[in-house]
C-alpha cells in the first residue's frame, strides 16, 4: 500500500510537468507549421468568370524555414491569378534578404502588398521595401487603389496604410478607384471596420484584412489576447457597416513564437 502512494504521489508531480513540455512542444513546434488553407467563395459580378485571390497576412519572416517553405508549397499548387500580402510581412529591418528570397519563390500572379504596423515599427526604409516589391512584380499600395483587366473582367483593390501605426486614408485610396468595378479593400488592422465609414463612400464587394493572428493562443473561439487595433474582431468572417470583412489568422507568429488554437492560415476567395 505505501509503494502505491508513492507511485500515485509521483504521478501527480509528472503530471503538471508533462503538461507544461506539451504545451511548449504542440505550441512551439507543431500548430505554428501546421497551415490550414481555407476556401470561400464570394459573388461579386465578374460575368461567369472566376478569379481565384490568395490572401497571406501577418507572415513575419525572418528567415526561409519550415513554415515559409509549406506557404510556397500551397501557393503553387494553388495557382492563384491574384496574391495579396496583407501587412506585417515582415518586422525587423534585417529581415530584407529573407523577404527578397520569399518574393522570388512567389508563382507569377498578379501580387499586391499593403503594410502592417510592423513595417512601420521595425524601422524598415518603406521607399527600400516599395522597390523590393516592385522589383518582385508587386505593387505596394499606400492609400491607394489599382484597377486592373485580366480577360475582359474588371475589379479594383484598395489598399489602405495601417489603421494602428500609420495613416489610412479611405478617401484619397477610393477616389482612385474605378466606380464601375467591384471593389476589395485591403486593410492590415480590423479595427478602421468598427469606425462608420463616410456616407458617400462606395460600398466595397468586401474587404480583407489580418492582424489579430486569430488571438495566437486561444481557447475554443475564445481568444486569449488581440493586440491593439483589432476592435471587436478576432477571425473569419463578420458583418460591418461597410459590408462584409474577413479577418485572416495570418501565418507567423509575433512577440510570442507559439499557436495554440489559432492555426496559421492562407486564405483563397473564388471571385466570380
Amino acid at each position: 500500500m505505501d509503494t502505491l502512494k508513492k507511485l500515485l504521489s509521483h504521478r501527480w508531480k509528472v503530471l503538471p510537468l508533462l503538461a507544461v513540455v506539451f504545451f511548449f512542444f504542440y505550441g512551439g513546434l507543431v500548430e505554428p507549421r501546421w497551415i490550414e488553407v481555407t476556401h470561400w467563395s464570394r459573388t461579386v459580378g465578374l460575368s461567369g468568370t472566376t478569379i481565384k485571390l490568395v490572401q497571406l497576412s501577418d507572415l513575419h519572416i525572418s528567415e526561409i524555414g519550415t513554415t515559409e517553405r509549406k506557404t510556397l508549397d500551397h501557393i503553387k499548387r494553388l495557382h492563384p491569378q491574384i496574391i495579396l500580402l496583407s501587412g506585417d510581412v515582415i518586422d525587423r529591418n534585417d529581415s530584407i534578404s529573407a523577404l527578397k528570397s520569399f518574393l522570388a519563390q512567389l508563382p507569377p500572379a498578379m501580387k499586391f502588398a499593403i503594410l502592417g504596423n510592423w513595417e512601420h515599427w521595425s524601422g524598415v526604409e518603406l521607399k527600400a521595401l516599395a522597390a523590393l516589391y516592385a522589383e518582385n512584380d508587386v505593387t505596394l499600395l499606400i492609400n491607394q487603389c489599382v484597377s486592373m483587366s485580366r480577360q475582359g473582367i474588371r475589379l479594383s483593390i484598395a489598399g489602405f496604410d495601417d489603421y494602428t501605426a500609420g495613416q489610412p486614408d479611405v478617401d484619397r485610396a477610393l477616389r482612385s478607384c474605378s466606380r464601375d468595378d467591384p471593389i476589395i479593400i485591403a486593410e492590415h488592422s480590423p479595427g478602421l471596420f468598427d469606425e462608420p465609414p463616410s456616407p458617400d463612400m462606395p460600398k466595397p464587394a468586401f474587404s480583407l484584412a489580418g492582424h489579430t493572428h486569430g488571438g495566437q493562443l486561444a481557447v475554443g473561439s475564445k481568444a486569449i489576447f488581440t493586440p491593439p487595433g483589432s476592435g471587436r474582431f478576432v477571425a473569419g468572417w463578420y458583418q460591418t457597416a461597410w459590408g462584409e470583412l474577413y479577418v485572416s489568422k495570418g501565418v507567423g507568429t509575433s512577440v510570442i513564437p507559439m499557436r495554440i488554437g489559432a492555426r496559421p492560415e492562407i486564405t483563397v476567395f473564388e471571385i466570380k
